[in-house]
């Protein structure tokens, strides 16, 4: 065996001894699926003692924080800390198994962390050495490992040192910038006959105020620490090598510290007493430190599991370790006394128990430094696998199994192999249930699985609840089918691309496949039609067949959408002329699906419908008016011939240049509007109930509900208005100036050019015209036109550049 004192950080692990390669027959044995694996791993349990012998051996673990002294004169010191060597003739069979001695700022001089070089290793290695005595005779060093003040011995017994194999060591600084080796750990793992085991002698951040960074570091150092693919199996029971096809094999894969069975992690942790009681220095020379360890942060974090969860540790029966006047066993009164020095162990499930504490304590007599040296002796259980008779066993239970599955072949029955959703709108889901129940006499697992042409279960636009799950004999499920288009899916479907047809495959194992095929019928809109169609569309989309689509593409012509200016039509005649508010308040779903369907069907938006609407959606709730307020409805809905010019007459206009709204005057957002809901369907604020009555209400049902029709064909759009390559840039002129929002749209394309500049000419008549606030249209309307890419990361001022920069907008009239 051999040993490196190597002082790098790199976290790179040196092989010593190579694998055993004792379970490579195992790999082609492995069983893939999980729920049979659990089977095998049963099975196995219930037969180990026909092929597991355990017995246990003894570990010695020592830790000592040596401030950076020499190692003294007197060997008496170590030979007291080491407690194992003997005042006479030295019985082998009376000596530890194992011994692993860890140090902690064996070299604290500044040019052993600039030049991450230290020479100390061998001075502390020789003094152990000869404070071992006639011991040494008796054991094998096999290995050893320093990161600058951080040193970790391994010795083996020399009757032991036949079963010791694959042994690797590493090194992980986390120090300075997190790297450096002032602070971080070096780590040995061997196996002892079948059994992994890791040793980690760490040296963690100090300063009683720096539990979350000793913490952080511990996890850190778990991640970081690894070794190379081993041989040995942390499960005595089932080799670790990976299933079958998976195309790696135990020698490539990295182990953590806690791919063994054991995991021993000893040094100067340096946690501290939570708080100083003030009579701290009573409570010890009365020798009632125990009264102290419910403070120890070591103990606190263990039990919240903020670090060092699962891992266990002796009782602790001696007083604190830090901080001592060095040459003495006074402690000195400038520090809160602590048990910094600790050795903590970690068993991998499975192997519970199998670490017994059977002496934890420190060395008072050693004076040497201002820690006092701490050991543990710890009983391990190990095991050695007669790997024939294992080899014989598995085959046995894997036979048994097959027998099972042969006798037992799973069977379902699927009460429909056709689901048909009927007509299907935008941004409407519409729910199925296929039953699926187990006919046969065997647990069935089952599963909708991806088809050579889709890498998804399903398309995008249908959702399977459960898509996978198992099911006793005689049980049953409904799995619940929803096709549910929205922007994302829609644009192939919107132009006759794609249509709402699927074939899905439910997978049994060890079974046969179902396939079951879905139909909906999109009715295609506006709504969810990209701007590039839409702006080229003149007619009822919904009549439109694929050729129709891809005439229209061709004819190169485009201008506003139809169904946008027919919106913003009826909202300057009805609502901004009229005296009405806008965006203030929501709109009625059920008249809202009947507009949209006068948009889809290119049919004109019918006043008598929409400006009796009632506040509480009721298609008949004109009857229920007064006479009155009927009389005024009508009068309203016959004057449209005298209302001021139209929007309408603005769009005629627009491509000259000649409608200018009259200039903008200052305003003030009222802090008294409602808010905004944030939810994604319900874009206007909810306000109180008024009258929907032309003239006398400050609001109308109706009117209400056609703008927030505007509002969700501009987010239903699959590309917004403005694309989302423009996104970040619009964001920062947003933060920045006018003169930044408009030189951001410079490479707007026409087609979304022109429906911006449109859409702009509106709200600015109806904010000038007061129907609404700049500040509410910037509120309303900036998720609607800006939405950023997938993926991206918002930040806290993000909404308010994007408001921002709608209000530069607005006031740029004449300028985009």
């Amino acid at each position: 065996m051999e040993h490196s004192t190597n002082a790098s950080g790199s976290g790179q692990e040196e092989t010593v001894v190579s694998p055993t390669g004792h379970s490579e027959e195992f790999a082609q044995q492995r069983v893939s699926n999980p729920t049979k694996e659990a089977w095998v791993l049963d099975s196995l349990k219930k037969r180990r003692t026909e092929f597991l012998h355990k017995q246990q051996i003894r570990a010695f673990v020592g830790t000592w924080n040596v401030n950076g002294k020499a190692p003294p004169a007197d060997l008496g010191q170590l030979t007291a800390w080491l407690g194992f060597v003997p005042d006479n003739e030295v019985e082998l069979e009376k000596l530890p198994e194992l011994v692993v001695l860890g140090f902690q700022e064996l070299d604290v001089r500044a040019e052993a962390f600039v030049y991450n070089n230290s020479v100390k290793d061998m001075e502390w290695t020789e003094a152990v050495e000869r404070s071992m005595g006639g011991a040494k005779q008796k054991l094998v060093k096999a290995a050893s490992k320093q990161l600058i003040g951080m040193f970790i011995m391994v010795y083996v017994r020399t009757d032991m040192v036949d079963v010791v194999t694959d042994v690797k060591m590493a090194s992980v600084g986390c120090g300075i910038m997190g790297m450096v080796g002032n602070k971080g750990a070096v780590a040995v793992r061997l196996t002892f006959r079948d059994t992994p085991m890791c040793f980690v002698c760490a040296h963690l951040a100090h300063d009683g105020a720096q539990v979350e960074r000793r913490n952080a570091q511990f996890h850190d150092l778990s991640r970081r620490l690894t070794f190379a693919g081993s041989a040995a199996d942390a499960d005595p029971l089932t080799p670790s090598a990976d299933v079958v096809g998976s195309g790696a094999t135990e020698a490539d894969r990295m182990h953590s510290v806690f791919d063994h069975s054991y995991v021993v992690w000893f040094g100067d942790l340096n946690y501290r007493l939570a708080i100083d009681t003030g009579d701290m220095d009573e409570i010890l020379a009365r020798g009632e430190h125990r009264s102290l360890l419910g403070l120890d942060q070591l103990q606190i974090v263990r039990m919240n599991k903020q670090a060092f969860a699962g891992f266990e540790e002796g009782h602790i029966d001696f007083a604190p370790t830090y901080k001592y006047i060095v040459g003495t066993s006074e402690y000195d009164v400038r520090r809160r006394p602590a048990w910094c020095d600790r050795v903590l162990w970690w068993t991998r499930p499975g192997c519970e128990d199998g670490v017994q504490s059977e002496a934890y304590e420190s060395v008072d007599s050693v004076c040497t430094s201002d820690h006092k040296p701490v050991r543990a002796q710890l009983g391990l259980d190990v095991w050695r696998v007669d790997v024939e008779q294992r080899r014989a066993v598995f085959l046995e239970v894997l036979r048994e199994l097959d027998r099972y599955e042969n006798e037992c072949i799973p069977t379902a029955n699927v009460e429909a192999t056709t689901v048909d959703f009927g007509d299907v709108y935008f941004g409407r889901a519409v729910r199925r249930q296929l039953r699926v129940g187990n006919s046969g006499q065997v647990p069935l697992e089952y599963g909708f699985v991806a088809t050579p042409n889709r890498a998804a279960v399903a398309p995008g636009w249908l959702r399977i609840t459960p898509e996978h799950g198992m099911l006793l004999p005689g049980q049953h499920v409904d799995v619940e089918l929803v096709i549910s288009v929205d922007e994302r899916t829609s644009a192939p479907l919107s132009t006759r691309q794609e249509d709402l047809d699927d074939i899905l495959v439910l997978h049994l194992t060890r079974g046969r496949d179902y396939f079951i095929q879905v139909h909906g019928a999109y009715q295609v809109s506006v709504y969810g039609m990209s701007l590039d169609v839409l702006v080229h569309c003149k007619g009822a989309v919904r009549n439109m067949t694929r050729a129709d689509f891809e005439q229209c593409l061709r004819s190169g012509q485009f201008s506003v959408p139809r169904s946008m200016w027919l919106l913003i039509d009826f909202l300057s005649r009805y609502g901004v002329d009229r005296g009405l508010t806008l965006f203030n308040y929501s709109g009625d779903s059920v008249l809202g699906r009947r507009i949209r369907e006068w948009l889809d069907t290119d049919q004109p938006l019918d006043p008598g419908t929409i400006l009796q609407w009632p506040e509480g959606g009721d298609a008949q709730g004109s009857s229920r008016m007064s006479l009155t307020d009927q009389t005024l409805v009508a009068s309203a809905i016959s004057d449209i011939d005298v209302l001021a010019p139209s929007t309408a007459e603005a769009l005629e206009q627009l491509s000259l240049g000649t409608w200018t709204p009259t200039p903008m005057r200052a305003e003030s957002d009222s802090e008294s509007e409602p808010d905004l809901e944030p939810d994604s369907h319900r874009h206007l604020s909810s306000g109180q109930a008024a009258e929907a009555i032309a003239g006398r209400a400050a609001h109308d049902a109706g009117v209400d509900t056609v703008a927030s029709c505007l509002v969700e064909l501009l987010r239903a759009l699959p590309s917004p208005l403005i694309p989302t390559a423009l996104y970040t840039a619009c964001i920062e002129a947003g933060g920045h100036s006018r003169a930044a929002a408009l030189e951001a749209l410079e490479v707007l394309p026409p087609g979304n050019l022109n429906v911006l500049v449109y859409l702009l000419a509106f709200l600015r008549e109806a904010v000038e015209r007061g129907a609404t606030a700049a500040a509410r249209v910037a509120r309303v309307f900036a998720p609607a036109l800006l939405r950023p890419p997938v993926g991206h990361i918002r930040v806290d001022a993000e909404d308010g550049y994007a408001e921002m920069f709608v209000l530069y907008l607005l006031q740029s009239h004449g300028q985009i």
